[in-house]
Formats: structure tokens, C-alpha cells, sequence
């Protein structure tokens, strides 16, 4: 049994399926009051307006509600009215209607209502050329994409996981307002003699419009979300503590080094371990398997050579020159 309208009543039980279904994956989640809830209830309104427009605010289409053809006559399409009202055949039609039964006097103008629809036909008083209602549909046609083009860049906000996709979207709606543009200004119109089984541009681009107004914000809040980024305060201040520790160290190692030059047990312990590293770095350095490794992974340690084979090789010797000057001790050469 209806309640309001098989259209409203539709819309009614869609609505109560939609929001039920989100309140319940919204409890599942451990924490209710965020970011990511909050942009989901943001995309279900919109996505409920459009579904509302496309169910209840479907664009009006004499020809299509009264089952005609496009080319029946004027006084028989009023006739038809007439008589689904159940009103005399002298009733007065609305003023809206009259001005559409008028204009369609013309065949031009019957082209010009498959292009742009029964709504600017009818609403434009001051239209009589192609250009015309061209400008007059544009405004409301660019309104629903600004819209879209909001609410995208809403749920690509800061902290959402989904700034990447901003730029996308945006350009998507703007390339489907320009494609969608170029179509209803250059697409030829064919009416058949009998004028049964015409495309409705206007109507079905409409239906088109509003899918692709439903599906894009869906499609861009549940696209993979970027990880999210480390705040680099942390680790600034831990590097920083652990620098104000080792210059100290640095700053004291000339001292140490010249305490140890002076103890001959210090001094031959010293020279004997610095001599078993240059050994041991001797045989890793001369391995041509170790040689080759390095290499692959951009690390080679050849002496005095160009590209990947002496990488890291310069860059140790760089950084320890730079560790040296610091502490004012001598650079070997």
C-alpha cells in the first residue's frame, strides 16, 4: 500500500536500507567519533540527495508519461491532458504548460527538447535560439558538478588517507562537465517520421550525470588509503640528544689519543688492534664475492673508483674526514 508516492515510498525504503546498514558498520568500529566516520556520514547524505533527485526529482517528459510520439501535434497533446485530468477540453492549461505546447509547435523546437530537456523549454521565457537555451541550461547543469567537485574535495581532506586522490577527482568531474558539454552542443538529433523510439538525450545524460554523482564519492572515500605519516619531531629530538651526547665523545677523543700515545702498553695494544682491523678489512676488501655484493646493492668499496663499484667506499672516507675536521684532528691522507 502507498504511504506518499511509489517514488517517495521507494526513496523511503532505500534511505532506511542505507542509513541502517552504516550505523552498523560504524558500531563495529572501535572508535565512533572520527575522522573517517565522519567523512562516511558526509558521503551518505550526498549520496542519499542524489538518490533522492534521481527517484523522486526525475526530470518531467510529456512525451514519455503520456506513451506519444514526439511529433503528435500540439492540440492532441493538449487533448490528452485534458483528458487524464478528467477536466473539460476547455479547461486552461498551466501557464508552463501552454508555453511548452506553443514552442512545440515548432520542429525545431522538438529537436531543441530532446537536447535540453522539457524543464528549459518551458522555463526559458526569453529563449528562442539554439544559443540561448544553451547558456540557460548550462548554469544548472555546472551547479551539480561544483557539487560533486565539494564533496570530493571534502573526503580527500587532510588526514583522511585520500589526499593523493584529490587531483583525480577533481579532474574526472571537470573532464565529464566538458565531455557532457561538447555532447548536448554537437550531438545530431534524429526524430523519425512516426516519431516513436527517440533517444532523449537530455533524460538519459541526466541519469548519467547523477550515477556518475553517486558513484564517485563512494568509489574515491573506499579507495586504498595512504599510511599515514610520521611526525618527524620525534625522531629530530631523539638525533638531537643523541648528537649533544657524542660531541663530547668527539671532542675528547684527540686528548684520549694522545694519552695513549704516551703509555707504551696503551700504545702497542692500540697499534696492535688497529692492525687487526686493516687486516680483517684487508681480506673483506680483496673477497670478490663480498666485492661483487657490494656492487649489486650500490655499496662497492673499490678503492678509487667511479659509480656504484666505489660508493661506499666514498662515502665512509667522507664522513670520517668530516668526523675528524670536526674534532680538529689531523686528516690522513
Amino acid at each position: 500500500m502507498l504511504v506518499v508516492s511509489a517514488s517517495v515510498d521507494a526513496f523511503l525504503v532505500a534511505a532506511a536500507v542505507i542509513l541502517v546498514s552504516t550505523i552498523l558498520l560504524m558500531r563495529r568500529q572501535p572508535q565512533l567519533f572520527t575522522l573517517r566516520n565522519a567523512l562516511t556520514l558526509l558521503v551518505v547524505v550526498y549520496a542519499l540527495s542524489v538518490i533522492y533527485t534521481i527517484i523522486v526529482l526525475w526530470p518531467p517528459n510529456v512525451f514519455q508519461r503520456l506513451r506519444i510520439p514526439l511529433t503528435t501535434p500540439s492540440e492532441t497533446i493538449r487533448t490528452i491532458l485534458l483528458q487524464h485530468a478528467n477536466l473539460p477540453p476547455d479547461t486552461p492549461l498551466p501557464k508552463p504548460l501552454e508555453t511548452l505546447l506553443t514552442r512545440l509547435s515548432s520542429f525545431d523546437m522538438r529537436t531543441l527538447y530532446v537536447r535540453f530537456g522539457q524543464t528549459v523549454i518551458q522555463d526559458c521565457e526569453y529563449c528562442t535560439t539554439f544559443d540561448e537555451y544553451l547558456i540557460f541550461s548550462a548554469p544548472r547543469i555546472a551547479l551539480g558538478y561544483v557539487k560533486a567537485a565539494a564533496v570530493a574535495g571534502l573526503v580527500t581532506i587532510r588526514g583522511s588517507g585520500h589526499e593523493r586522490w584529490r587531483t583525480y577527482a577533481v579532474a574526472l568531474i571537470v573532464a565529464a562537465f566538458i565531455v557532457e558539454g561538447y555532447w548536448i552542443a554537437t550531438t545530431p538529433i534524429g526524430i523519425p517520421r512516426d516519431g516513436l523510439n527517440v533517444f532523449m538525450w537530455h533524460d538519459n545524460l541526466w541519469l548519467i550525470r547523477h550515477l556518475f554523482f553517486l558513484a564517485l564519492p563512494l568509489l574515491v572515500h573506499n579507495l586504498p588509503r595512504s599510511p599515514p605519516k610520521t611526525d618527524p619531531a620525534p625522531i629530530l629530538s631523539a638525533a638531537r640528544m643523541q648528537l649533544q651526547q657524542t660531541h663530547p665523545q668527539l671532542v675528547h677523543a684527540r686528548f684520549i689519543y694522545a694519552a695513549l700515545q704516551r703509555q707504551p702498553v696503551l700504545r702497542a695494544a692500540s697499534a696492535e688492534w688497529w692492525e687487526r682491523q686493516r687486516v680483517e678489512g684487508e681480506w673483506a676488501r680483496t673477497d670478490e664475492h663480498v666485492r661483487h655484493a657490494a656492487e649489486r646493492l650500490g655499496k662497492g668499496i673499490q678503492e678509487d673508483a667511479d659509480g656504484p663499484a666505489g660508493k661506499l667506499s666514498y662515502i665512509a672516507k667522507t664522513a670520517m674526514r668530516q668526523m675528524l675536521e670536526s674534532v680538529g684532528l689531523a686528516v690522513p691522507q
